[in-house]
Protein backbone atom coordinates (compact mmCIF):
# COMPACT_ATOMS: atom_id res chain seq x y z
CA UNK A 1 0.00 0.00 0.00
CA UNK A 2 1.33 3.10 -0.92
CA UNK A 3 1.47 6.33 0.54
CA UNK A 4 -0.34 8.25 -2.11
CA UNK A 5 -3.08 5.21 -2.04
CA UNK A 6 -3.25 5.88 1.62
CA UNK A 7 -4.10 9.58 1.08
CA UNK A 8 -6.28 9.05 -1.45
CA UNK A 9 -10.51 9.54 -1.18
CA UNK A 10 -10.72 6.07 -1.76
CA UNK A 11 -8.75 5.08 1.34
CA UNK A 12 -11.02 7.42 3.09
CA UNK A 13 -14.08 6.05 2.10
CA UNK A 14 -12.59 2.54 3.38
CA UNK A 15 -11.63 3.54 6.82
CA UNK A 16 -14.86 5.52 6.93
CA UNK A 17 -16.92 2.21 6.39
CA UNK A 18 -15.10 0.20 8.50
CA UNK A 19 -15.73 3.39 11.38
CA UNK A 20 -19.39 2.96 10.44
CA UNK A 21 -19.59 -0.89 10.38
CA UNK A 22 -17.38 -0.56 14.10
CA UNK A 23 -20.13 2.08 15.46
CA UNK A 24 -23.26 -0.07 13.93
CA UNK A 25 -22.17 -3.99 14.76
CA UNK A 26 -19.21 -3.39 17.70
CA UNK A 27 -16.92 -5.48 14.96
CA UNK A 28 -12.71 -4.62 15.42
CA UNK A 29 -11.28 -4.22 12.28
CA UNK A 30 -7.64 -4.67 11.65
CA UNK A 31 -5.81 -3.34 8.46
CA UNK A 32 -2.57 -5.22 7.74
CA UNK A 33 -0.12 -2.90 5.68
CA UNK A 34 3.29 -3.20 4.60
CA UNK A 35 6.78 -1.47 5.06
CA UNK A 36 7.88 0.62 8.16
CA UNK A 37 5.46 2.22 10.49
CA UNK A 38 7.13 5.26 10.61
CA UNK A 39 6.28 5.76 6.67
CA UNK A 40 2.63 6.46 7.65
CA UNK A 41 3.14 7.43 11.18
CA UNK A 42 0.80 10.48 11.17
CA UNK A 43 -2.31 8.56 9.40
CA UNK A 44 -1.54 6.03 11.64
CA UNK A 45 -1.98 7.50 15.07
CA UNK A 46 -5.30 8.56 13.51
CA UNK A 47 -6.70 5.67 12.58
CA UNK A 48 -5.26 3.86 16.07
CA UNK A 49 -7.43 6.53 17.75
CA UNK A 50 -10.80 5.12 15.79
CA UNK A 51 -9.65 1.47 17.57
CA UNK A 52 -8.56 0.13 14.23
CA UNK A 53 -6.05 -2.14 14.39
CA UNK A 54 -3.08 -1.99 12.59
CA UNK A 55 -0.42 -4.75 12.10
CA UNK A 56 2.74 -4.40 9.62
CA UNK A 57 4.14 -7.06 8.20
CA UNK A 58 7.48 -7.72 5.98
CA UNK A 59 6.32 -10.31 3.26
CA UNK A 60 3.30 -13.41 2.68
CA UNK A 61 4.75 -15.74 5.30
CA UNK A 62 4.77 -13.13 8.02
CA UNK A 63 1.55 -11.77 6.40
CA UNK A 64 -0.45 -15.54 7.03
CA UNK A 65 1.30 -15.91 10.25
CA UNK A 66 0.18 -12.62 11.88
CA UNK A 67 -3.28 -13.18 10.73
CA UNK A 68 -3.30 -16.72 12.47
CA UNK A 69 -2.20 -14.86 15.80
CA UNK A 70 -4.85 -12.83 15.83
CA UNK A 71 -6.91 -15.48 15.28
CA UNK A 72 -6.06 -17.12 18.75
CA UNK A 73 -7.38 -13.65 20.62
CA UNK A 74 -10.58 -13.04 18.42
CA UNK A 75 -12.93 -14.39 16.08
CA UNK A 76 -12.15 -13.50 12.45
CA UNK A 77 -15.53 -13.01 10.77
CA UNK A 78 -14.43 -12.37 7.03
CA UNK A 79 -10.47 -11.27 5.49
CA UNK A 80 -10.49 -9.76 2.24
CA UNK A 81 -8.21 -7.33 0.39
CA UNK A 82 -8.58 -4.87 -2.77
CA UNK A 83 -5.15 -5.49 -3.78
CA UNK A 84 -4.88 -7.71 -6.57
CA UNK A 85 -1.51 -9.03 -5.79
CA UNK A 86 -2.87 -10.66 -2.59
CA UNK A 87 -6.08 -12.49 -3.95
CA UNK A 88 -4.13 -15.61 -3.35
CA UNK A 89 -3.14 -14.91 0.03
CA UNK A 90 -5.95 -14.13 1.33
CA UNK A 91 -7.76 -17.25 -0.16
CA UNK A 92 -4.68 -19.20 1.52
CA UNK A 93 -5.78 -17.42 4.56
CA UNK A 94 -9.24 -18.44 4.83
CA UNK A 95 -8.42 -21.97 3.99
CA UNK A 96 -6.07 -22.07 6.93
CA UNK A 97 -8.75 -20.34 9.20
CA UNK A 98 -11.62 -23.47 8.32
CA UNK A 99 -13.70 -20.27 6.37
CA UNK A 100 -16.00 -21.55 4.09
CA UNK A 101 -14.96 -20.50 0.45
CA UNK A 102 -16.24 -21.44 -2.74
CA UNK A 103 -16.25 -24.37 -4.81
CA UNK A 104 -13.57 -23.04 -6.81
CA UNK A 105 -11.46 -20.65 -4.74
CA UNK A 106 -9.65 -20.02 -8.45
CA UNK A 107 -12.88 -18.85 -10.11
CA UNK A 108 -12.14 -14.75 -9.91
CA UNK A 109 -8.66 -15.25 -11.13
CA UNK A 110 -9.57 -17.58 -13.86
CA UNK A 111 -11.37 -16.47 -16.99
CA UNK A 112 -11.61 -19.14 -18.66
CA UNK A 113 -13.30 -21.54 -15.53
CA UNK A 114 -15.68 -18.47 -15.14
CA UNK A 115 -16.65 -18.98 -18.93
CA UNK A 116 -16.85 -22.35 -19.32
CA UNK A 117 -18.97 -22.70 -15.48
CA UNK A 118 -21.32 -20.47 -16.51
CA UNK A 119 -21.73 -21.98 -20.26
CA UNK A 120 -22.04 -25.51 -18.61
CA UNK A 121 -24.90 -24.34 -16.04
CA UNK A 122 -27.09 -22.34 -18.59
CA UNK A 123 -25.88 -21.80 -22.38
CA UNK A 124 -28.20 -18.58 -22.42
CA UNK A 125 -25.87 -17.32 -19.98
CA UNK A 126 -22.83 -17.82 -21.75
CA UNK A 127 -21.00 -16.61 -24.94
CA UNK A 128 -18.55 -18.64 -27.05
CA UNK A 129 -15.20 -18.74 -26.30
CA UNK A 130 -11.70 -20.59 -27.11
CA UNK A 131 -8.33 -21.09 -24.99
CA UNK A 132 -5.16 -22.08 -26.03
CA UNK A 133 -1.40 -20.68 -25.56
CA UNK A 134 -0.83 -17.65 -28.16
CA UNK A 135 1.28 -20.84 -31.25
CA UNK A 136 -1.66 -23.18 -30.62
CA UNK A 137 -4.56 -20.37 -31.25
CA UNK A 138 -5.39 -21.43 -34.72
CA UNK A 139 -7.68 -18.28 -36.28
CA UNK A 140 -9.13 -20.44 -38.95
CA UNK A 141 -10.89 -22.21 -35.64
CA UNK A 142 -11.64 -19.16 -33.87
CA UNK A 143 -13.33 -17.93 -37.11
CA UNK A 144 -15.71 -20.49 -36.99
CA UNK A 145 -16.72 -20.82 -33.50
CA UNK A 146 -16.37 -17.17 -32.61
CA UNK A 147 -15.93 -15.39 -35.95
CA UNK A 148 -15.32 -11.47 -35.79
CA UNK A 149 -15.20 -8.85 -33.97
CA UNK A 150 -13.66 -11.09 -30.97
CA UNK A 151 -12.10 -10.07 -27.75
CA UNK A 152 -8.36 -11.94 -26.99
CA UNK A 153 -6.78 -11.45 -23.42
CA UNK A 154 -4.97 -13.02 -20.82
CA UNK A 155 -6.88 -15.68 -18.91
CA UNK A 156 -5.41 -14.93 -16.20
CA UNK A 157 -5.39 -10.73 -16.67
CA UNK A 158 -4.72 -7.88 -14.34
CA UNK A 159 -6.42 -4.53 -14.69
CA UNK A 160 -7.30 -4.82 -18.46
CA UNK A 161 -3.90 -5.31 -19.15
CA UNK A 162 -3.35 -6.68 -23.32
CA UNK A 163 -7.44 -7.00 -23.91
CA UNK A 164 -7.74 -6.13 -27.20
CA UNK A 165 -10.84 -6.06 -29.53
CA UNK A 166 -9.86 -8.18 -32.79
CA UNK A 167 -11.93 -6.94 -36.38
CA UNK A 168 -9.89 -8.55 -38.91
CA UNK A 169 -7.02 -11.59 -39.10
CA UNK A 170 -4.26 -9.21 -39.55
CA UNK A 171 -5.10 -7.53 -35.96
CA UNK A 172 -5.06 -11.16 -34.53
CA UNK A 173 -1.60 -12.27 -36.29
CA UNK A 174 -0.45 -8.62 -34.83
CA UNK A 175 -1.14 -9.34 -31.15
CA UNK A 176 0.46 -12.44 -31.22
CA UNK A 177 3.59 -11.41 -32.58
CA UNK A 178 3.43 -8.79 -30.14
CA UNK A 179 2.18 -10.76 -27.04
CA UNK A 180 5.48 -12.61 -26.64
CA UNK A 181 7.17 -9.62 -25.83
CA UNK A 182 4.60 -8.17 -23.44
CA UNK A 183 4.25 -11.64 -21.44
CA UNK A 184 7.11 -10.26 -19.47
CA UNK A 185 5.80 -7.55 -18.03
CA UNK A 186 2.52 -9.68 -17.21
CA UNK A 187 4.97 -11.56 -15.25
CA UNK A 188 6.46 -8.41 -13.17
CA UNK A 189 2.91 -7.95 -12.25
CA UNK A 190 2.01 -11.47 -11.11
CA UNK A 191 0.57 -13.34 -13.76
CA UNK A 192 2.51 -16.04 -15.51
CA UNK A 193 0.39 -18.01 -17.46
CA UNK A 194 0.44 -17.82 -21.45
CA UNK A 195 -2.99 -19.13 -21.84
CA UNK A 196 -4.87 -16.80 -23.70
CA UNK A 197 -8.85 -16.73 -24.05
CA UNK A 198 -10.88 -15.34 -27.02
CA UNK A 199 -14.39 -14.63 -26.80
CA UNK A 200 -17.12 -13.08 -28.74
CA UNK A 201 -17.25 -9.29 -28.45
CA UNK A 202 -20.82 -8.86 -26.56
CA UNK A 203 -22.18 -5.29 -28.22
CA UNK A 204 -24.17 -3.46 -25.65
CA UNK A 205 -23.81 -1.04 -22.58
CA UNK A 206 -21.56 -2.28 -19.51
CA UNK A 207 -23.09 -2.09 -16.09
CA UNK A 208 -21.09 -3.17 -12.76
CA UNK A 209 -22.70 -4.66 -9.37
CA UNK A 210 -21.57 -5.70 -6.40
CA UNK A 211 -22.81 -8.65 -4.07
CA UNK A 212 -21.94 -10.38 -1.13
CA UNK A 213 -22.49 -14.07 -0.90
CA UNK A 214 -23.39 -15.46 2.52
CA UNK A 215 -21.64 -19.21 3.49
CA UNK A 216 -25.12 -20.80 2.85
CA UNK A 217 -26.00 -18.62 -0.54
CA UNK A 218 -28.09 -15.66 0.72
CA UNK A 219 -27.32 -12.49 -1.73
CA UNK A 220 -27.48 -8.95 -0.49
CA UNK A 221 -26.98 -6.69 -3.67
CA UNK A 222 -25.92 -2.97 -4.23
CA UNK A 223 -27.28 -0.88 -7.03
CA UNK A 224 -25.86 -0.95 -10.47
CA UNK A 225 -23.45 1.31 -12.14
CA UNK A 226 -22.68 1.97 -15.88
CA UNK A 227 -19.33 1.66 -16.92
CA UNK A 228 -18.20 4.07 -19.67
CA UNK A 229 -15.10 2.61 -21.46
CA UNK A 230 -12.25 3.82 -23.17
CA UNK A 231 -13.45 3.37 -26.98
CA UNK A 232 -16.40 5.61 -25.82
CA UNK A 233 -14.19 8.73 -26.25
CA UNK A 234 -12.28 6.62 -29.28
CA UNK A 235 -9.22 4.93 -27.74
CA UNK A 236 -8.88 1.68 -28.73
CA UNK A 237 -8.62 0.08 -25.40
CA UNK A 238 -11.07 -1.40 -22.66
CA UNK A 239 -10.05 0.75 -19.77
CA UNK A 240 -12.61 2.54 -17.79
CA UNK A 241 -12.80 6.04 -18.11
CA UNK A 242 -15.99 6.21 -15.84
CA UNK A 243 -18.27 5.05 -13.46
CA UNK A 244 -21.94 6.81 -13.24
CA UNK A 245 -24.45 6.07 -10.93
CA UNK A 246 -27.56 8.15 -11.67
CA UNK A 247 -31.18 8.16 -11.93
CA UNK A 248 -31.21 6.90 -15.52
CA UNK A 249 -28.74 4.13 -14.64
CA UNK A 250 -31.28 3.13 -12.00
CA UNK A 251 -34.13 3.42 -14.46
CA UNK A 252 -32.37 0.78 -16.55
CA UNK A 253 -33.39 -2.41 -14.78
CA UNK A 254 -36.21 -4.71 -13.90
CA UNK A 255 -34.60 -5.85 -10.66
CA UNK A 256 -36.19 -9.07 -11.16
CA UNK A 257 -34.56 -9.83 -14.19
CA UNK A 258 -31.12 -8.77 -12.72
CA UNK A 259 -31.48 -10.63 -9.42
CA UNK A 260 -32.49 -13.95 -11.49
CA UNK A 261 -29.45 -13.28 -13.10
CA UNK A 262 -27.18 -12.69 -10.55
CA UNK A 263 -28.85 -15.59 -8.62
CA UNK A 264 -28.36 -17.88 -11.65
CA UNK A 265 -24.51 -16.44 -12.17
CA UNK A 266 -23.99 -17.39 -8.07
CA UNK A 267 -25.38 -20.88 -8.82
CA UNK A 268 -23.48 -21.74 -12.04
CA UNK A 269 -20.09 -20.69 -10.40
CA UNK A 270 -20.61 -22.33 -6.64
CA UNK A 271 -19.65 -18.69 -4.90
CA UNK A 272 -19.41 -18.61 -1.17
CA UNK A 273 -18.70 -16.38 1.10
CA UNK A 274 -17.57 -13.81 -0.77
CA UNK A 275 -17.92 -10.35 -2.02
CA UNK A 276 -18.36 -10.34 -5.65
CA UNK A 277 -17.94 -7.58 -8.25
CA UNK A 278 -19.68 -8.73 -11.32
CA UNK A 279 -19.24 -6.82 -14.73
CA UNK A 280 -21.56 -7.64 -17.53
CA UNK A 281 -23.65 -6.35 -20.66
CA UNK A 282 -27.06 -6.34 -21.58
CA UNK A 283 -27.64 -6.96 -25.55
CA UNK A 284 -29.71 -5.60 -27.78
CA UNK A 285 -32.02 -8.90 -27.02
CA UNK A 286 -32.06 -7.39 -23.35
CA UNK A 287 -30.10 -10.31 -22.89
CA UNK A 288 -27.68 -10.18 -19.52
CA UNK A 289 -23.55 -11.40 -20.54
CA UNK A 290 -21.29 -12.10 -18.09
CA UNK A 291 -18.17 -10.42 -18.94
CA UNK A 292 -15.95 -11.04 -15.42
CA UNK A 293 -16.53 -12.06 -12.22
CA UNK A 294 -14.04 -10.25 -9.53
CA UNK A 295 -13.76 -10.39 -5.74
CA UNK A 296 -11.94 -7.61 -4.74
CA UNK A 297 -14.17 -4.72 -2.74
CA UNK A 298 -13.21 -1.24 -1.59
CA UNK A 299 -11.49 1.65 -3.04
CA UNK A 300 -13.86 3.15 -5.64
CA UNK A 301 -16.76 1.18 -4.85
CA UNK A 302 -16.97 2.08 -1.51
CA UNK A 303 -17.10 5.91 -2.20
CA UNK A 304 -19.26 5.77 -5.21
CA UNK A 305 -22.02 3.68 -3.42
CA UNK A 306 -21.84 5.32 -0.23
CA UNK A 307 -21.78 8.84 -1.65
CA UNK A 308 -25.05 8.02 -4.83
CA UNK A 309 -26.81 5.39 -2.08
CA UNK A 310 -25.42 5.80 1.21
CA UNK A 311 -24.88 2.05 1.33
CA UNK A 312 -21.78 0.65 2.76
CA UNK A 313 -21.08 -2.52 1.25
CA UNK A 314 -19.08 -4.03 4.04
CA UNK A 315 -22.38 -4.01 6.15
CA UNK A 316 -23.45 -6.75 3.98
CA UNK A 317 -20.94 -9.32 5.64
CA UNK A 318 -22.91 -8.97 9.05
CA UNK A 319 -26.73 -7.81 7.78
CA UNK A 320 -28.34 -9.90 4.54
CA UNK A 321 -31.62 -8.20 5.18
CA UNK A 322 -29.79 -5.13 3.63
CA UNK A 323 -31.55 -3.76 0.39
CA UNK A 324 -30.46 -1.82 -2.23
CA UNK A 325 -31.76 2.22 -1.20
CA UNK A 326 -33.10 4.99 -3.32
CA UNK A 327 -30.77 7.03 -5.15
CA UNK A 328 -29.52 9.57 -3.13
CA UNK A 329 -27.73 11.64 -5.13
CA UNK A 330 -26.49 11.73 -9.01
CA UNK A 331 -22.80 10.85 -9.17
CA UNK A 332 -20.09 10.42 -11.67
CA UNK A 333 -16.30 9.52 -11.43
CA UNK A 334 -13.59 10.30 -14.74
CA UNK A 335 -10.18 8.82 -14.73
CA UNK A 336 -7.98 10.32 -16.65
CA UNK A 337 -5.28 8.32 -18.32
CA UNK A 338 -2.58 9.36 -20.83
CA UNK A 339 -3.67 8.13 -24.20
CA UNK A 340 0.10 7.76 -25.10
CA UNK A 341 3.22 6.14 -23.86
CA UNK A 342 5.31 8.94 -23.66
CA UNK A 343 6.44 11.42 -20.60
CA UNK A 344 3.93 13.73 -18.56
CA UNK A 345 5.75 17.01 -18.81
CA UNK A 346 2.35 18.62 -16.86
CA UNK A 347 -1.35 19.31 -16.65
CA UNK A 348 -3.30 21.60 -19.07
CA UNK A 349 -4.12 24.46 -16.70
CA UNK A 350 -6.83 26.28 -18.46
CA UNK A 351 -8.47 23.27 -18.97
CA UNK A 352 -8.28 21.82 -15.29
CA UNK A 353 -9.79 25.97 -14.52
CA UNK A 354 -12.66 25.50 -16.49
CA UNK A 355 -13.60 22.02 -15.46
CA UNK A 356 -13.35 22.82 -12.01
CA UNK A 357 -15.75 25.69 -12.48
CA UNK A 358 -18.24 23.71 -13.54
CA UNK A 359 -21.18 23.78 -11.12
CA UNK A 360 -21.47 19.63 -10.44
CA UNK A 361 -17.28 19.33 -10.34
CA UNK A 362 -16.93 18.88 -6.12
CA UNK A 363 -13.70 17.41 -6.50
CA UNK A 364 -10.46 16.70 -8.77
CA UNK A 365 -7.56 14.24 -7.28
CA UNK A 366 -4.33 15.17 -9.12
CA UNK A 367 -1.44 12.99 -9.21
CA UNK A 368 1.54 15.67 -9.60
CA UNK A 369 3.87 12.29 -8.78
CA UNK A 370 3.72 11.27 -12.29
CA UNK A 371 4.96 14.25 -13.87
CA UNK A 372 8.29 13.45 -15.04
CA UNK A 373 7.60 9.96 -15.56
CA UNK A 374 6.18 7.86 -18.59
CA UNK A 375 2.72 7.10 -18.55
CA UNK A 376 0.36 4.74 -20.79
CA UNK A 377 -3.03 2.80 -20.48
CA UNK A 378 -3.91 -0.36 -19.24
CA UNK A 379 -3.11 -2.72 -22.31
CA UNK A 380 0.31 -2.04 -21.08
CA UNK A 381 0.33 -0.81 -18.44
CA UNK A 382 -1.75 0.55 -15.57
CA UNK A 383 -1.46 4.35 -14.79
CA UNK A 384 -4.79 6.49 -13.79
CA UNK A 385 -3.62 10.68 -13.90
CA UNK A 386 -6.36 11.90 -12.58
CA UNK A 387 -9.76 11.63 -11.05
CA UNK A 388 -12.62 13.82 -11.75
CA UNK A 389 -15.44 13.81 -9.58
CA UNK A 390 -18.84 14.98 -10.13
CA UNK A 391 -22.19 14.51 -8.42
CA UNK A 392 -25.79 16.61 -8.17
CA UNK A 393 -29.59 15.64 -7.65
CA UNK A 394 -30.06 16.96 -10.94
CA UNK A 395 -29.19 14.77 -13.63
CA UNK A 396 -29.15 16.70 -16.94
CA UNK A 397 -27.12 19.13 -15.05
CA UNK A 398 -24.79 16.16 -14.15
CA UNK A 399 -24.82 15.14 -17.89
CA UNK A 400 -23.60 18.24 -19.51
CA UNK A 401 -21.06 18.67 -17.34
CA UNK A 402 -20.20 14.85 -17.86
CA UNK A 403 -20.39 15.81 -21.58
CA UNK A 404 -18.40 18.85 -21.53
CA UNK A 405 -15.26 16.97 -19.10
CA UNK A 406 -15.51 14.15 -22.03
CA UNK A 407 -15.22 16.73 -24.99
CA UNK A 408 -11.71 17.70 -23.31
CA UNK A 409 -10.38 14.49 -22.32
CA UNK A 410 -7.46 14.11 -24.34
CA UNK A 411 -6.42 17.80 -23.83
CA UNK A 412 -6.21 17.70 -20.04
CA UNK A 413 -2.41 15.78 -20.04
CA UNK A 414 1.11 18.12 -21.59
CA UNK A 415 2.93 14.97 -22.90
CA UNK A 416 5.87 14.78 -24.58
CA UNK A 417 8.67 12.35 -26.49
CA UNK A 418 12.04 13.67 -25.50
CA UNK A 419 14.77 13.02 -28.27
CA UNK A 420 17.07 11.07 -26.23
CA UNK A 421 13.86 8.95 -25.38
CA UNK A 422 12.80 8.83 -29.42
CA UNK A 423 16.35 7.77 -29.89
CA UNK A 424 16.60 5.26 -27.18
CA UNK A 425 13.12 3.86 -28.91
CA UNK A 426 14.68 3.48 -32.37
CA UNK A 427 17.68 2.21 -31.11
CA UNK A 428 15.51 -0.61 -29.46
CA UNK A 429 13.11 -0.92 -32.26
CA UNK A 430 15.79 -1.46 -34.44
CA UNK A 431 17.88 -3.97 -32.54
CA UNK A 432 14.64 -6.07 -32.25
CA UNK A 433 14.13 -5.66 -35.92
CA UNK A 434 17.77 -7.15 -36.94
CA UNK A 435 17.15 -10.06 -34.35
CA UNK A 436 13.88 -11.19 -35.94
CA UNK A 437 15.77 -11.19 -39.73
CA UNK A 438 18.85 -13.13 -38.27
CA UNK A 439 16.24 -15.61 -36.70
CA UNK A 440 14.15 -16.50 -39.66
CA UNK A 441 17.40 -16.89 -41.65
Amino acid sequence: MTKARMKSDAFTAEIDAIEDLSEKCGIKNAIFYKWEKIEYKDLINKLEKLWILLFNYSNKEDLKEQVLELDKKYKILFVSTPLELLVNVVTEIKSILWHVQSDHPDIFRDKHLQRELIQSHNPELGIKFIKGEPEALDILEIEEKVWYPFIIKPVDGVQSAWVEKITTRKQFESYIKHYHYFHDRLKSRWVDSKILIVEEFIDGKLYSVDYFVSWDGDITVSKPIKVRLWIDVDVDDYCCIARISTEKTDGEFKWMRLKSFIKSTVQATWIKNTFVHHEFKINSKWEFKTIELNWRIGWWRLEVLKRSCDVNLYEFIVNPEMKATKLKLNNIAVNIYATKRWILTWFNKKILEKISQRSTVYKIDLEEGFIGKEVWLTRDWFVKVWVIKLEDSDYKKLRKDYLYVKSKYHDLLEIEQPPEIMKKRKYVFNKVKNFLKLKDK
